[in-house]
């Protein structure tokens, strides 16, 4: 079970990577901060402080002197990499007369670390009602999450572990020849590589089994049936995987129907029941033609999902099943990582 200290080390940790990376942008000389860098402080300013702080610059871009605001409360943030006096001086000095008249509470969070003293312009600090303990960094975020109620705490950790990847490719620095350290194809799926014999085996199995096929054609079939495997999200293949293996036993079939492989829906939603997108994975299988779903007529009987390969009949996916437990082939390795070797 996850505790208070575990969220909170988690927030803790992720805001003091985020400040360091800003440190390091900022000994470099770069000191502006993205949209999305004000936007994710936004969310995590609201849970630490019960505000319901909006990005200003929403309305006009780089609003003067402030870049978050709470109407209602009256508060408002500056957020910046620029941790010097001359930054927090320079916030003051642009502060208009209704924004100090608006907001009676302001403070500037420096994201990579304030100084340990400043030299602060005492008449601009009169204007605005603005002190020294107004300027806060990334210690300060995480001393709030101290005594945050442990419901708020859960949400922020939710929000912060699935926002920092995002905020800290944001804040990467790209080298001399402008390419970043993160890109696109790092959080991509890569596609297998798929691995094929000349598929003797299983077309002599298939041939026993009272099939008139040339090993071409079964070569074929297997590569369609690869390429068909490979538009599915690996984790959909390995669910299809597993439908197979916690398909019905009962080879039993009414005279004249195909062979094919089914589920029981009820079990299936029960064994799956931790899946975080059952429906999900089913209208996958469903749209590219992996499997379609047989409704039960009577109240007292339960719907099956029946599973085949596109475009061939049902039989030939119960063949290959047969094929693999039979000949001790892995059918993850064939389903998932395409390699149909030993086929």
């Amino acid at each position: 079970m996850l505790t208070r200290g575990y969220f909170i080390g988690e927030i803790v940790d992720a805001l003091t990577d985020i400040g360091v990376q800003v440190s390091t942008r900022g000994r470099l000389g770069l000191l502006e901060l993205n949209r999305y860098a004000e936007d994710f402080f936004k969310t995590v300013l609201n849970d630490l402080l019960s505000l319901s702080l909006r990005n200003l610059n929403q309305d006009r871009v780089n609003a003067p002197g402030l870049d978050l605001a709470d109407d209602v409360a009256g508060v408002a943030f500056q957020i910046t990499a620029d941790k010097s006096s001359a930054k927090v001086n320079d916030m003051l000095r642009k502060l208009s007369a209704s924004q100090v008249s608006k907001y009676g509470t302001i403070y500037m969070l420096v994201i990579s670390g304030k100084q340990g003293s400043y030299s602060l312009d005492k008449k601009q600090c009169a204007k605005a009602n603005f002190k020294e303990k107004n300027i806060w960094d990334m210690d300060d975020l995480c001393k709030l999450c101290m005594d945050l109620p442990l419901e708020t705490l859960h949400r922020l950790y939710t929000y912060v572990r699935a926002e920092v990847t995002k905020v800290k490719i944001d804040l990467e620095i790209p080298d001399s020849d402008g390419i970043y350290p993160t890109n696109i194809s790092d959080y991509i799926e890569a596609l297998p590589k798929p691995q094929f014999s000349k598929s003797r085996l299983f077309n002599s199995h298939l041939k026993k089994a009272g099939y008139e096929e040339k090993r071409a054609s079964t070569l074929a079939t297997l590569q369609k049936f690869s390429n068909d495997l490979s538009k599915l999200p690996r984790m959909t293949r390995e669910f299809f995987v597993v439908m197979i293996e916690r398909r019905e036993r009962d080879e039993r079939r009414r005279l004249g129907e195909d062979a094919h492989i089914k589920i029981n829906f009820d079990a299936l939603e029960r064994i799956a029941s931790r899946h975080p997108d059952l429906k999900g994975e089913l209208r996958l299988l469903q749209n590219y033609d992996f499997a379609s779903f047989d409704e039960a007529t009577d109240f007292d009987q339960s719907s099956h999902w029946i599973l085949k390969i596109p475009g061939v009949s049902s039989d030939y996916l119960v063949e290959l099943v047969k094929f693999a437990e039979t000949n001790n082939v892995s059918l993850s390795k064939a389903l998932v990582s395409l390699d149909f070797g030993q086929f």
